[in-house]
């Protein structure tokens, strides 16, 4: 690599989801130099258009970062909670389960009231219908102009279909669309699926944006730190150091340095770089460059719990002999014609519910599919028997996370705990969904599935079921917040997006969410890194004008 030309007007972390939207975004008018540097891979493989592959990267360390949290016990026993994370150009929206869901009006509004009016659910609305191709067409909530695909896909598994249609027996209202007019329901998901593979960010904005000249994108480089220059209350960001294939350099950026790393590396790569708790960063002997108290603070997720059950049908996915020949089948059915099991998510249906009658908006989320497994989809044991499952999940969980440094070298994880369940109103509202799924489950449409419940299965009082659910508890993939974004003083990013303490450098990925949304966070990620490109032109303007 020649050292020379590593010179950029602006230089991009991460090529996950928001970084794939930056690189498009930024290039787009051909004025600026832009490179994009991406410690995993180019993200091809056999498995990784295909719809139902999602299952081959849970094990994947060249897809996957395969993080597991420090959590102590009674969570999970002690053993941690498995958090895989995309590694490779499209990040999470490589090996993610394609749902397209935005959250509630209330969620972006909440944003607004703490950081800028740029972030009301209004102007945020509108970029997700800029950034949509939507298969049903423009409306109020809709766009069909944009980058990104967005599909409905025919319910393939038959206990999925009919898990639907249970819980509208169950008093639950069916919703043909979650990003609609409201979020409650049953029903199916939308996914960013086009033509039955998966189009990750990657295809949406990353492939077109290089035909370009002006952008360069790095693989393989592992961004070590951010360089800073500059003393006192005039420090800025004039590039990075980083690491390919045993060697290390440098590379200068002009005008800004863009973290999109995502919340697990986004606030790591600030800790390496001095940017973080002064008694953190001298404990690991870095340099501080600005003391930051909330760097890694704030780490939230949607706590997750499963509820399995027996399928007597056996027409889900399995690891039987039966079912490994099926999905063998399955295999080289998508191959030839990209149809079958294969060619749709694992969670084809869900809904959200309230955890209490009197609530104005949804509070848990259910994700239904057609298979079994544990720990996130770590321990595949389950999936050796015939079973399906439904996931609840807490949409606005009280718990709060953090995320510290493990070690200042940048290639070890770094030490997180997720602290899920450590309030009453958490555990009320999982107990709350639990007892939903269950009631769904016994309705009429899904008695002739049903062999009962699995797991986890009789108890004699809320304690006991609350004490079985903390020892399996998991998360539905969805980090975020560890940089987040407000117009207090203690804030890592101001509401343009903008690192406080140090000039030219910003965050720009989820991890910036003052608190998660009511939902999948892969459609948000990419309004927030539009809304963010947009800030980041506009001081170029500035300074140009």
């Amino acid at each position: 690599m020649n050292q020379t030309a590593l010179h950029f007007d602006y230089i991009i972390v991460g090529g996950g989801t928001a970084g794939c939207v930056l690189a498009e975004r930024l290039s787009a008018c051909g004025n600026y130099r832009v490179a994009l540097f991406e410690a995993g891979s180019e993200g091809q493989s056999p498995f990784s258009d295909m719809p139902g592959g999602v299952i081959r990267f849970m094990h994947s360390k060249v897809f996957n970062w395969l993080y597991r949290s420090a959590d102590k016990a009674p969570l999970r026993n002690g053993k941690g909670l498995y958090t895989p994370r995309g590694k490779g150009l499209g990040g999470s929206s490589l090996i993610n389960a394609m749902i397209y869901t935005r959250g509630v009006a209330s969620d972006y509004d909440h944003w607004a009231a703490v950081s800028s009016a740029d972030w009301r659910w209004q102007n945020v609305l509108e970029r997700f219908r800029k950034l949509e191709c939507n298969q049903r067409g423009a409306n109020e909530y809709h766009g069909a102009d944009g980058p990104l695909k967005v599909s409905d896909v025919p319910v393939y598994f038959n206990a999925a279909q009919k898990f639907v249609e249970a819980g509208v027996a169950a008093g639950i209202p069916f919703n043909s669309d979650f990003n609609g007019e409201q979020l409650y329901g049953v029903g199916p998901f939308q996914f960013t699926i086009f033509e039955n593979a998966r189009f990750s960010a990657r295809k949406a904005f990353l492939d077109p944006a290089r035909q370009r000249s002006n952008l360069t994108v790095f693989t393989h480089s592992l961004v070590e730190r951010i360089t800073v220059e500059g003393s006192g209350g005039n420090k800025r960001a004039n590039g990075i150091q980083f690491s390919r294939r045993g060697k290390s350099y440098v590379a200068t950026a002009h005008r800004e340095v863009i973290i999109a790393g995502g919340a697990i590396n986004s606030p790591q790569l600030l800790l390496l770089s001095g940017i973080g708790p002064k008694a953190q960063l001298d404990k690991h002997g870095i340099p501080v460059v600005a003391n930051s108290p909330e760097v890694g603070k704030n780490l939230q997720d949607h706590v997750d719990v499963m509820i399995h059950y027996r399928n007597q049908l056996k027409d889900g996915i399995s690891i039987t002999p039966r079912g490994a020949l099926k999905m063998a089948a399955a295999w080289w059915q998508y191959k030839r014609h990209k149809t079958g099991p294969l060619a749709v998510s694992p969670a084809e249906v869900g809904g959200f519910i309230k955890s209490h009658p009197k609530l104005s908006d949804p509070d848990l989320q259910l994700h239904f599919v057609s298979t079994r497994f544990n720990d996130s989809g770590w321990d595949l044991w389950p999936a050796f028997t015939h079973g399906y499952a439904c996931h609840v999940c807490v949409l606005r969980p009280k718990a709060r996370g953090e995320l510290r440094l493990a070690s200042r070298d940048p290639a070890q994880p770094p030490h997180f705990e997720y602290n899920f369940l450590d309030n009453e109103a958490d555990k009320a509202a999982l107990l709350s969904g639990v007892k939903q799924v269950r009631e769904i489950m016994r309705q009429a449409p899904l008695q002739s599935h049903n062999g009962g419940e699995v797991w986890p299965g009789e108890t004699n009082s809320d304690e006991e079921l609350l004490e079985r659910i903390t020892a399996n508890i998991g998360l539905i993939y969805h980090p975020t917040s560890t940089c987040r974004m407000g117009n207090d003083a203690n804030a890592v990013v101001d509401p343009q997006l903008r690192v406080n303490g140090v000039s030219n450098l910003r965050v720009i990925d989820a991890s910036i969410m003052p608190t998660v949304v009511s939902g999948n966070t892969n459609a948000p990620t990419m309004v927030i890194a539009d809304i963010g490109a947009d800030f980041v032109l506009a001081d170029a303007e500035s300074v140009v004008n």
